[in-house]
This record gives structure tokens, C-alpha cells and sequence, in this order.
């Protein structure tokens, strides 16, 4: 059986269940929450401008731009990789705990194309999460506060042009996508190690956290650089005034390899693994 088959067979699974479309619920009422708030109470990067007293900047601070990059920061550390982990921890140990990937096996079908077919249907999964937060997030931005340049207050005070921001973003969800398709990655392996799709989505989850923690232990700073985690937020250095894409190459080197190492190893335990249920 094609590659194309399953994975038409595989994203209807994705997709037809109600669980999927919480996630996008969610990404949609937390938008909503900040542009409501920004409208309500003004720039969410105001409090960093304040702080410095002899900034003063005039005009106007909130548009649509401005609402898709500050939904980066929020949603790239936890709420995404949990909902992304939610879907992928359970392509194969769902399978697994219905006794549906016996099933599957018995037809004329080659087990590495089930496990490209799977992965391939966790990463356009994680895909569209993202685009999903970027678009929404556009699409009010610009419905409630229209049009106009990009002001951040980050690592010093960054205005951009509209059509430099809209670049900026299309970049830096395209950063975020890839992060995403590595912590499907994780989820998805993890959930050919156990049968329980709940425990391979809490294990993946809990392995970004304890990467977090790890990264922060002086002992084991050497281990930074070669965390995930660590270079969740690195889509920030595409949003300075002149960026140099020289420093992006090993973040993105790095989530490559957690994209494909965990797929690779997958492969090769589901060729030899005893399928009993």
C-alpha cells in the first residue's frame, strides 16, 4: 500500500476526531483574550517601554502585526508543544491500545511506509497548529487595530515596516513550525514505546520542561546549545532591525536533528517490533 494512501487514511484520523479542533479552540479564545486585552489596555509591550524613561514613542504602538508577534512568545514554550504532544503521543499508541495496528499490519502493506505515513500526518498536524496561531492572530489583529508598522520593545526598541513585519513573521512561524514538527517527532516515538497515548504526550511534554530545567543548572550549562528547548524562542532574532542569519543555522541544525533523529530510531524499532495487539 502507497505511502499517499495511509497518509490520506492517517490524516482523516487527525482530523475527523473532535479532540483535534480543542486545540485551535483554544489558540482562538487565548488570541481573542489578548486582542481584547491590548484594545482594553494598550500595547502589551508598554510596560517594558515605560521602563525606560527617556524613550518616548508616539503614534500608533498596537496593529495587526503586532498582536501575531506578541502571540509567539506565550505560545511557543507550553501551550503549544501540549497540544501538539496531545495529538502525536497518540498516532501510534491509540493504534496500539484499540488493537487497531494489527489490523493495519495484516494487509499488504510495508511497516515503513505506516511509520512515514504516521509521522507525516503528526508534522502537517503541528504545521497547521501554527499557521493556525499566526493567521488568527493576523486576522483579529488587523480586524480590531488595522494596519501599520511592527513596534516591539525586546532587547531594545524595534520598529518595522509592514511589509518587513508580515516577511518577518512568515519567517518566524516557518521557524516555529519546524519546533513543532521536532516535538511531534518526540511525541510519536514516545508513543511507540508505550500503549497509553496519555503517557506518551505527559513524557514528551515532561522531557521539554525537564530540558528547561536542566538548561538552568549551572552543572549542566554545556548541555544548553544541544537542548531543544533552548532554541524555542530563538524565531526573536529574526524580528531586529538588521538580522544576521548566520546565528539561526545551528538552532535550526539542532531542531532538524530532534525532527528526524526520533523518526529514524522509530523506523527502525517498528521494523523489528512484535506487534501482538
Amino acid at each position: 500500500m502507497r505511502v499517499l494512501t495511509l497518509l490520506r487514511a492517517e490524516l482523516v484520523k487527525v482530523f475527523g476526531q473532535k479532540g483535534t479542533y480543542a486545540g485551535y479552540a483554544v489558540l482562538l479564545v487565548l488570541v481573542a483574550l489578548v486582542v481584547w486585552g491590548s484594545w482594553r489596555y494598550g500595547s502589551p509591550f508598554d510596560k517594558s517601554m515605560r521602563r525606560d524613561r527617556d524613550l518616548l514613542v508616539a503614534g500608533k504602538l498596537v496593529t495587526g502585526t503586532t498582536i501575531a508577534r506578541f502571540m509567539m512568545e506565550p505560545s511557543m514554550f507550553v501551550l503549544m508543544p501540549l497540544l501538539v504532544c496531545a495529538v502525536s503521543g497518540g498516532l501510534f499508541a491509540a493504534e496500539m491500545q484499540r488493537g487497531t495496528m494489527r489490523a493495519i499490519l495484516c494487509r499488504p502493506v510495508r511497516r515503513a511506509a505506516v511509520v512515514i505515513s504516521k509521522y507525516l500526518a503528526g508534522w502537517m498536524h503541528a504545521i497547521s497548529v501554527t499557521l493556525f496561531l499566526g493567521a488568527i492572530s493576523l486576522a483579529l489583529g488587523y480586524a480590531v487595530f488595522g494596519r501599520g508598522e511592527l513596534v516591539t520593545y525586546y532587547d531594545g526598541l524595534t520598529i518595522l515596516t509592514e511589509p518587513m513585519a508580515l516577511t518577518r513573521l512568515a519567517q518566524g512561524y516557518a521557524y516555529c513550525a519546524l519546533c513543532m514538527c521536532a516535538v511531534a517527532s518526540l511525541g510519536m516515538f514516545l508513543s511507540q514505546l508505550v500503549s497509553n497515548p496519555l503517557t506518551a504526550s505527559a513524557v514528551a511534554v515532561a522531557g521539554l520542561l525537564m530540558g528547561g530545567v536542566v538548561g538552568q543548572i549551572p552543572y549542566f550549562e554545556w548541555l544548553k546549545p544541544y537542548l531543544l528547548v533552548t532554541h524555542l524562542d530563538d524565531f526573536g532574532l529574526l524580528f531586529h532591525s538588521q538580522v544576521d542569519y548566520g546565528p539561526l543555522w545551528w538552532p535550526i541544525g539542532c531542531v532538524c536533528v530532534y525532527m528526524l533523529a526520533p523518526f529514524v530510531a522509530g523506523l527502525i524499532i517498528f521494523h523489528r517490533q512484535d506487534i501482538t495487539c
